[in-house]
């Protein structure tokens, strides 16, 4: 029953062997979000070399894993119902969109997207309807 906490210990552990980087992060591309109650523990640097400090580290993350992931796994579910009820919420008929009603003279933001997050050439203008074509679109 221990094998799924070691192997979630493994994936999280920083390995010397791949210069510090645990493989989840190698795998997902992204550093793993512990516990902050366990993260501390998990941030130390484990030495493969060595199999006692291994098969230490191991027991230990085992027991933290072993007491932190029903609560993880109960926050989940939590988090899931909400997210059908919200679903059933917006799709059972009752939610209403917000239909934006536009005239001639009204003043709109247009707002660039970012290309990426080095792009500075971003920023909302304030534009002024001009016409409204029967399709619904707007001339700024």
């Amino acid at each position: 029953m221990a094998l799924p906490y070691i192997a979630m210990g493994y994936r999280m552990s920083k390995h010397t062997f791949l210069f510090h980087f645990t493989p989840y992060f190698l795998f997902f591309g992204r550093h793993p979000i512990p516990p902050s109650s366990i993260a501390t523990q998990m941030d130390q640097v484990v030495d493969l070399d060595s199999p006692a400090t291994w098969a230490k580290v191991i027991a230990e993350r085992v027991a933290l894993f072993r007491k932190v992931m029903p609560m993880a796994m109960q926050n989940l579910s939590i988090a899931q119902h909400q997210d059908t009820l919200r679903y059933a919420h917006t799709r059972g008929g009752s939610y209403k969109l917000k239909v934006r009603q536009f005239d001639v003279v009204d003043f709109v933001y247009l707002q660039w997207q970012l290309n990426d997050t080095l792009d500075t050439s971003f920023g909302c203008t304030i534009l002024r309807i001009k016409a409204i074509r029967p399709s619904g679109v707007l001339e700024l």
